[in-house]
Parts: C-alpha cells; structure tokens; sequence
C-alpha cells in the first residue's frame, strides 16, 4: 500500500490547451501575415443572400464559468492533499514496530534476489553469443572436412610421394600423366585447409571450454536466487503473521484510499466539464468569427458590384458629355470669354462714366415712377421743397460768408491720375486664351482688338486643334503641384533661405514675375506695366497746372 502511494501524483489544477504557437519575427512579435489554415467563406456561407447574424459569445461569462469550476477543482484538491496526508501519516506510524522492521528486510532480500536475477540474465546473454559462435564454428568445420580427402598434413606429404614414384615408375599415355599431375596439385592445395580446420577444432575446443565455464556459474546463482527466496518466503510467513494483529489499521488505510480515488473522480469529472466548456466557447466563438469574416467579404463584393456600377456610370456619363460636346460649337466657352473681356474693358475704361451714370440713373427714376401712384386732390400742390444748404441764407456775422469747399475736382483728378490695375483673375483669364493683358489705359484699346480678333480666330479653328481653357487650366494646376511637391523634395523656402543676411524685396522689374499669356518680352512688359506713359505723364501735369489759381 506504501508503494502506491509514493508513486501517485496530483492531477495539475488546469489542464493546458494545446495551442500551436504562433509564428513570429525576429524581434518574437507575433506576425501578422502569417497564414491560417481557414475553410473559404464561399463553402461556409452564400453570399449571395443575407447572413443570419451571429452574436458575439460572452467572454466574460465564460471566464467566470471557469474561474467557478477551477475554485471547485483547488476545494477537491485541498480535500485530497487531507486525505493523503492522513494515509502518509497512518503508513508511516508504523516504521518503528516490528512489522515495519520485517517489511524493511523484506525489501532489501527482494532486491538482492533482483540483482542477482540481472547478473544470471547477463551471463545468460554472454552464454548466447559464445553458443552462435560456436555454432558458426561447427558449420564452417564441417564444410572444410567435406572439401578435403586427408586431415593431416603427413597423409597428404605421403600420398603425394606414393604419386609421384607411380609418375616416375610407370608408363602411362600423356593424359593420365596429366591427370596424375592435376591430383597432386590438389592435395598440395589442400594442405592450407587442413592447417585451417586444425585452427578451426582449437577454437571450437575454447568454446566449448567458455561455455562450461558460464553454466557453472549460471548453477552458482541459481543457488544463490534459491537461498535468498527461501529467506523472502520466510518473511512473508513472519509478515502474515503480525499482519493479521494489525487488520484494524488495514481497514482504515483501505477507506482512506477509497475516498482518495473518490475525489479524484469527482476532480476528473470536473476537468471534464471544464474542457466541455472550453469546446463549447471555442465553437461559438468560431462561429462568430466566420460571421465576421462572411459579412467583411460580402461587403467587399457589394462594393466591388457598386464601384463596377459607378465605373460603368461614370464611362456613360462621360460619353454622353463627350456627344454633347460634340454637339456644341468648337471652342464656344473661348469665344464667351473673349466677349465677356472685351465688353469689361469696354464699360470699365472706354465708355464714359458720367453719361452711364446718367443713363442709370434715369432708368432708375423711370422705374421709381412706374411703382409710385399718382396722389389725386394733393393738398401741397403748389409747394416746393427747399434746402438751405444750396440756397443763399443770410449770414449775421462779420464780413462774407465762407464758401463751401468743392472737393469733387480732386477726387476727379486723383481717380486720373491713379495706376492702372487688373485683378489677378483677369490675368489668368487672357492667359486661357493667349493674349497679355493691357499694361495701361492706351493699351485697352488695342487689347479689345485683339479680342475681337481672337473670338474670330477660335470660331475658323477646327474642334481639338488648339489646347482649350478647360486643358491649359488643368495643365496649370499640374505644373502648380508638381513645383510644390518638388519645393518639399528639396527644402523648404526658409531653409534654402539660410545664410542670408537680407530677405529679397519684391521687384515686378524681376523676371520671376512673368506674365500668364504670350506677347512682348517679360522683362518689358514688367519695367512697364502698370506704370504711366510719357505722353500721360505730360498730360497729367498739364491738366494739374491748369487746375491751379
């Protein structure tokens, strides 16, 4: 009973899982890339319908039915440890008593019996190899004697000599001569087997001799064995005897082990459903997954067949526009350009200011007058509406009164006398069609010429001839991006601006700014746009000196 006991283990509170491990990279992260061996959605689920919704399993619940089961496992395992504890203690209450002395000697006779067996097992192992090879000797001994006619090297020395006085006294034809000589070749060869079989007896007698050796000694611990069984019977006989004074103990110990084995299968049972649950966890959560993984690939399909059908749109689309600018008249969003420049520069620097003016304002009245009703029996009929600011009033203090400042002359001058400007989206504009803008007041003139020219020259061109707006503008915004992504590339303007002491001012005589249309040289057209002519100049002091009192 002792021995059972000593060697039994507990089973560990948590069976592991055996998991593979995952593969990993050389800093041991867990690689994302690697492979799963995974069934294919398509076979798990028709993408083609709805997917039934699978819920997610409670994770936490499934912890806690863990946690449950292993605090059961740890209370059973405390109840065992108990009980082991309790048949160590009765097993070993009884070393120092006479039966445990006897049992003490019992152990060391049925390990000496034990050792000897090894040994007799040894020789018997020994006594097989020298037998096979004794046997191998007998063979070959055998066979020799079969090959050879005499087995001593005197009868072959005499039969030779006997054959040769016959080959020497007697007449024979040349055959038989030939015949005799082939005879004593043979038995000349003969004698190295018979020195062979002579080795062969030496080694088969030392056999012979080993293996009566080993059988003696194998009779020796067959003695021996039988000596040492007779004192373990006679222990046993002693041991039987102070057993059955100790059978009360034996009862207890024997419940004790029935309870051990008891608890242990209530553990085993709980191991059970612990995996059970761990089976059932790792089913839902399988399932889960797969919904995930089918709902993740029929959105990719769904948005595979949308973007197919947008593509598909959009290729329609694009070829009704091009049908309808087919339909359209060649270069007609040039030629409205050109119309909307020339009729601004028109109105805005040709046409008189006062007489537009007063055309606006006299539809202005016109319109006022068609919303306002007539009053009929007026009684301020005949009165008239008077302000004394334009009227001469009468002034009580000393000497004449102060007229009023007239300050419309000045702005009048000053407005003639300012720069000439263009926004910046007039520039890009007559750069979409080619031309320079005008650089002053003479130069609008001749640029709504060469507007008018240039509608005209846009309605003889063929359709796709000549770049349009639309193109050079996207052309624009392309050379736009790829200078700022070359500029980031390169540095920033702050770090090639390193080492300067000075920032540079800004000239418009620098050929860095050029103008957006073809026609006269950058650097002319720089040092003079905006700038007033010679002619305007002279004029403009003229009409200053004129002005003055």
């Amino acid at each position: 009973m002792a021995e059972e006991t000593k060697g039994e283990e507990l089973p560990p509170a948590d069976t592991p899982q055996v998991e593979q491990k995952p593969q990993v990279d050389k800093n041991g992260k867990a690689r994302r890339d690697a492979k799963k061996d995974e069934t294919p959605v398509e076979e798990l689920f028709d993408l083609s319908k709805p997917i039934p919704r699978v819920e997610r399993p409670d994770k936490a619940a499934h912890e806690k039915e863990l946690d449950d089961l292993s605090s059961q496992i740890k209370s059973i395992q405390d109840q065992r440890q108990k009980v082991q504890e309790s048949i160590d203690s009765k097993m070993n209450s009884g070393k120092g008593s006479e039966i445990s002395i006897e049992r003490d000697a019992l152990g060391k006779l049925r390990s000496q019996k034990g050792a000897l067996i090894v040994e007799k097992k040894d020789i018997f192992s020994k006594l097989d190899a020298i037998k096979s090879q004794g046997d191998k000797l007998a063979k070959d001994r055998k066979d020799t004697r079969a090959n050879v006619k005499f087995h001593k090297v005197e009868d072959i020395d005499s039969e030779i000599a006997k054959l040769k006085k016959i080959q020497e006294t007697t007449s024979m034809s040349l055959s038989e001569e030939k015949k005799l000589i082939k005879e004593m070749e043979a038995l000349q060869a003969s004698k190295k087997l018979v020195a062979d079989l002579k080795s062969k007896e030496t080694d088969f007698e030392d056999i012979r001799e080993q293996r009566k050796s080993l059988g003696a000694k194998i009779s020796l611990k067959d003695k021996e064995i039988d000596e040492v069984q007779a004192n373990i019977d006679k222990k046993m006989d002693k041991i039987n005897a102070l057993s059955k004074k100790e059978t009360k103990k034996r009862d207890e110990i024997k419940e004790l082990f029935d309870k051990r084995d008891n608890l242990r299968k209530q553990m085993n049972e709980l191991f059970g459903k612990k995996d059970a649950a761990r089976a059932v966890y790792r089913e839902k959560n399988n399932a889960w997954y797969n919904y995930k993984r089918a709902v993740s690939a029929q959105k990719k399909l769904e948005y595979e067949e949308e973007k197919k059908r947008r593509e598909e749109e959009m290729e329609a689309w694009q070829k009704a526009k091009e049908e309808e600018e087919a339909k359209k008249i060649p270069y007609e969003e040039e030629q409205a350009l050109c119309d909307y420049l020339a009729d601004y520069l028109s109105r805005t620097y040709l046409m008189d200011k006062d007489a537009e003016a007063k055309k606006a304002a006299e539809e202005a009245e016109a319109k006022k007058a068609a919303l306002v009703t007539p009053v009929v029996d007026d009684p301020f009929a005949g009165f008239k509406a008077i302000s004394k600011k334009n009227e001469d009033s009468e002034y009580f203090g000393k000497g004449k009164g102060r007229k009023k400042r007239d300050r419309t002359k000045k702005k009048e001058e000053k407005a003639v006398a300012g720069p000439f400007t263009l926004n910046v989206d007039t520039f890009e504009q007559f750069s979409l069609i080619g031309l320079t803008p005008p650089g002053n007041v003479d130069q609008v003139a001749k640029s709504v010429e060469d507007l008018k020219a240039r509608k005209i020259w846009y309605s003889e061109q063929p359709r796709g001839s000549v770049p349009t707006a639309t193109e050079i503008r996207r052309a624009n915004e392309k050379a736009a991006a790829k200078l700022k992504n070359s500029t980031k590339e390169n540095g920033t303007s702050s770090d090639n601006a390193k080492g300067k002491t000075k920032k540079d001012k800004f000239s418009l005589s620098q050929d860095d700014f050029a103008p957006l249309g073809s026609g006269t040289g950058v650097s002319s057209l720089n040092a003079s746009w905006g700038q007033k002519s010679a002619v305007d100049g002279s004029a403009a002091d003229n009409a200053e000196a004129d002005a003055e009192p």
